[in-house]
């Protein structure tokens, strides 16, 4: 049996920061992944809060050394007249007021690979097969079939959709969200904006907000368009996914308009039923970061973001704890991650009810309130100095009331 300070079961984002955090912090840190990297992953857009994360764990220079596509802001329009462009640096006063376009091979493969560099062990085409919650043992299956035990002082699931410990010790809960469908290509030669919105993510609604679409720009000429719904919606169609994907955006006049001249330069892939939840997200031996945890939906970027914060957090408490202090997981950390998981969960429930359109496309919010969602969609979920955050459903809500009655 081999031992380990912390083993971390996925090399994604949460796996990468925990673990480059944890040997910083002189611990040895063994993560392994059942895939190979560099590998696809959708989640493509990141928030400013990111930066700061990667910043704060020493990791953010290969990010910014790779030149990905600058992320000042994101755009939402419908097919009528309502549009708004927001800017990130007119928050609320975050350090960081833009953050990257990303593709996920490239981004999550700089960050494992800078891990790895800070003294990270890490083994690819290696799955987690069993887990001793008591005895904190962990089983792991190698490519030509042999298996090795590890014992390890923490284990962190970092394994996002494959959420490897919420099955294995049966965690796993019904999500809140109704099920919704992502279906998704690339595309080259895009007629992209010029101005102050180069850069921008494009969030088009279509129709009466019965889907979305994403439109996420690289710094190689090619963009991310993904159609995001319900699955009622999509099988109402009769379409295959290629078939539902081209009828989406060249039936809705601005993706139509933007992709007139592309081409699709891979499979349109989709994901069905992505949205999860947990009974737990930690025990004594154990706890769950990024995906793992909790996921609710792409339309705000809020993946990634979860992923290192939940990552980060993960890594600083079991740092502490392992030399000697009595952590509080509970409010340190599962209290800490909902505050902000809840936060974007409101703001997701209230684009699909309609009510935070209202309040994005008003032009009778004041300069206060716009600052405040800017902060909110930036990525700084968990910054109590924001009413819109401590009283997030609340604040919505009154808002909505607000705007609905002057507009």
């Amino acid at each position: 049996m081999r031992e380990v300070d912390i083993f971390i079961i996925g090399a994604g984002p949460a796996g990468s920061i925990a673990g480059a955090k944890l040997v910083q912090d002189g611990f040895s840190v063994k993560i392994v992944d059942k895939s190979t990297f560099p590998r696809f992953v959708i989640g493509e857009s990141l928030l400013p809060r990111c930066n700061e994360l990667l910043e704060n764990a020493n990791m953010l220079e290969p990010i910014v050394n790779a030149r990905f596509e600058l992320k000042p802001g994101a755009v939402f329009q419908d097919q009528g007249h309502n549009y708004i462009a927001l800017d990130f640096s007119k928050n609320l006063g975050q350090k960081w007021g833009s953050s990257f376009q990303v593709k996920r091979e490239e981004f999550d493969k700089l960050l494992i690979d800078d891990a790895e560099s800070k003294g990270v062990d890490v083994e690819y085409e290696v799955s987690v097969v069993a887990y001793d919650e008591i005895n904190n043992i962990i089983v792991v299956e190698n490519k030509d079939g042999s298996q090795v035990k590890y014992k390890a002082k923490k284990v962190l699931d970092a394994s996002g959709y494959g959420r490897v410990l919420p099955s294995l010790l049966n965690l796993e809960t019904d999500s809140s969200l109704a099920i919704r469908r992502a279906t998704f290509a690339r595309v080259d030669s895009d007629e992209r904006p010029s101005g102050d919105t180069n850069g921008y993510i494009f969030i088009d609604v279509v129709g009466d907000n019965e889907a979305w679409i994403w439109n996420i720009p690289f710094s190689d000429a090619t963009t991310s368009v993904g159609i995001v719904c319900t699955e009622e919606y999509f099988s109402g169609f009769k379409m295959s996914d290629e078939e539902f994907w081209n009828h989406i955006i060249y039936s809705n006049k601005n993706s139509a308009k933007r992709y007139k001249n592309s081409n699709r330069i891979v499979e349109v892939g989709s994901i069905s039923g992505y949205s999860a939840a947990v009974t737990k997200l930690f025990d004594k031996n154990y706890i769950l970061t990024g995906n793992a945890s909790e996921f609710l939906d792409p339309v705000f970027s809020s993946g990634v973001t979860l992923a290192l914060e939940s990552g980060a957090k993960a890594a600083e408490l079991t740092a502490r704890e392992l030399s000697g202090e009595e952590i509080d997981y509970q409010v340190e950390y599962a209290d800490y991650m909902m505050l902000g998981i809840n936060v974007f969960r409101d703001y997701v429930n209230a684009w699909y009810d309609g009510s935070l359109q209202t309040i994005l496309f008003s032009d009778k919010k004041n300069e206060e309130i716009t600052k405040k969602v800017i902060s909110i969609l930036s990525g700084y979920v968990w910054d109590k100095n924001n009413s819109f955050v401590t009283s997030s459903r609340l604040a919505l809500k009154t808002t909505y009331e607000i705007l609905s009655k002057v507009s």
